[in-house]
């Protein structure tokens, strides 16, 4: 009601002031929502994309923008884009009255409102299960940004400056015109002839392999002189078996040659899938805050089994550290996506096993063995923290079973956290750590975790979180683990830790990646997404 009367007392003062508000300003006012209201009254109303009654060529370059949302991953067709280029070609050939003009200011504004807020906060809620990322501060800014877009004299740049600054999705969009053209041109996979047998290793005969050296040229894995000069027989070998290596590299598979059930299945997947994988991606990057690359930060991009950790540096964010890590098991014990502050070290942790497991997994073996936790180095705990050694009798398992004890592995090489645990504080009581099971880091897929994520390297991690606490070096680092058991260490300087989910990534050589879906979840991001649309 208040916002009616003042609209009303406007249109009243366009009437009878000399301060009048100018046509179509009157019309703007009386129809303007917010979150546009408070841009156009802080330029009583003035229209934003006219000059003398006609469209500008700000509204032109605007309308250009929003036309190349393709680029950034969205989809032109949320934007009405034929309505306004045909408002625009009828009012340059002849100005309309005050009521359209003001409707075609006030529609471009909106249309160029829902691009930016698309294109720099997300076109939907963060979808992932157990999300922890929330996009409302965000939302908060997004006036502030609309504000300097719409009034801006280099409208490409501000549009530009919108976009997520994590460091994947600038090479993911470069990456989206490069698929984007590849599948408009080869939109279907070739029709490989089925293997041999169950698995094609190098020197065998088979008459896919000149279809197969053609596809893995267009994909870039192989030099196109490479397969001019294959020669006439139909022997898998050569260029095209190192081609399938680097084509096996790109796709989180062992880089070995050999084209089994993954590699096959992989070889035939078409590109517009391709395309997806990479715009789903990008969707997920518009769901996190801007401000991180401003600061040293670690993220793990979970269906690719790396950890990256990045400081700051003149072109954005720059990568210090590169590590394989392990998830969470697909389908039973599933990592959650989150971005939580990494706050404190601890050096050679307990380990005090969730209820969760200590009821599934170790009272079985508990009834099999009474002396499992002795041999595993581990005790029963009460719920006032004191310790009751390792022996169990039916009481202890009773007690376990009501929650009066706790399992607790104590620090030592047998512990399941290793040396070193990394404390990020979230509901899920998710958190990283060393471990003593190395081998798993061989594996090309390391989902093995019940949700912590295991690392490659801590011992590197660790110093790179203590950088800016004084001293640290490898050496010491080890005799602080040596004369420590179960040691928390504050971190004076708290940084992000992302956990993500993107089926699509680039090397650090502009290498196109495409992940296993493990968690099966670009189906329902996608889903998600076209119901949004309809």
């Amino acid at each position: 009601m208040l916002r009616l009367m003042f609209v009303t007392l406007v249109m009243l003062l366009c009437l009878h002031t000399s301060l009048a508000i100018a046509a179509p300003a009157a019309d703007i006012a009386a129809s303007v929502q917010p979150p546009l209201y408070a841009i156009y009254e802080a330029r009583q109303f003035a229209p934003l994309w006219l000059d003398n009654g006609k469209p500008s060529a700000r509204a032109s370059e605007a309308i250009t923008v929003i036309s190349q949302a393709a680029d950034d991953g969205l989809d032109t067709s949320d934007y009405d884009l034929p309505a306004l280029r045909q408002q625009l070609e009828t009012m340059l050939q002849q100005p309309g009255d005050d009521r359209q003009q003001a409707d075609f200011d006030l529609a471009l504004s909106l249309t160029l409102a829902a691009f930016v807020e698309d294109l720099s906060v997300g076109r939907i809620a963060p979808l992932e299960p157990g999300a922890k990322t929330d996009v409302a501060s965000r939302q908060v800014d997004l006036p502030a940004r609309l504000q300097q877009i719409l009034t801006s004299d280099n409208l490409p740049a501000a549009v530009a400056a919108a976009r997520p600054a994590l460091p994947p999705y600038h090479a993911l969009r470069q990456l989206l015109v490069q698929y984007r053209a590849l599948a408009a041109q080869y939109p279907q996979a070739p029709a490989l002839p089925p293997l041999p047998a169950k698995k094609l290793e190098p020197g065998t005969a088979w008459d896919g392999v000149h279809q197969l050296a053609d596809w893995l040229v267009i994909l870039g894995d192989m030099p196109a002189a490479a397969n001019t000069a294959q020669p006439p027989l139909m022997h898998y070998d050569g260029a095209t078996a190192e081609g399938v290596k680097h084509f096996q590299l790109r796709h989180g598979l062992t880089p070995d040659g050999i084209i089994g059930k993954q590699t096959y299945q992989n070889l035939l997947v078409p590109l517009p899938e391709r395309v997806r994988q990479i715009e789903l991606a990008m969707e997920r990057l518009r769901w996190l805050d801007d401000s991180i690359p401003r600061r040293r930060f670690i993220l793990i991009n979970i269906p690719q089994f790396t950890l990256w950790a990045y400081e700051p540096d003149a072109t954005g964010a720059k990568v210090i550290l590169q590590m394989p890590v392990v998830v969470g098991k697909a389908g039973k014990h599933e990592t959650p996506v989150m971005n939580k502050t990494l706050s404190s070290l601890v050096f050679n942790p307990f380990w005090n096993v969730p209820y969760s497991i200590a009821t599934k997994e170790l009272l079985p073996k508990l009834y099999e063995n009474p002396y499992y936790l002795e041999h595993e180095n581990m005790e029963l705990v009460d719920t006032s923290g004191r310790a009751h050694g390792s022996e169990v009798g039916e009481s202890e398992l009773s007690g376990i079973v009501l929650g009066e004890y706790r399992i607790r592995q104590r620090s030592g090489e047998k512990n399941a956290l290793g040396q070193l645990k990394f404390v990020f504080p979230n509901d899920d009581a998710i958190y990283m750590h060393d471990t003593p099971s190395k081998k798993l880091f061989a594996r090309e897929r390391r989902d093995f975790s019940h949700g912590c994520v295991r690392l490659g390297n801590p011992t590197a991690l660790a110093l790179f979180a203590l950088k800016t606490q004084g001293e640290w070096d490898e050496q010491l680092l080890q005799a602080k683990i040596s004369a420590s058991k179960d040691q928390h260490l504050a971190l004076a300087e708290k940084m992000p830790v992302l956990l993500l989910y993107f089926t699509a990534n680039v090397d650090a050589e502009g290498n196109a990646l495409f992940l296993p879906d493990i968690y099966a979840r670009d189906a329902k991001l996608t889903a998600a997404l076209t119901r949004r649309r309809k």
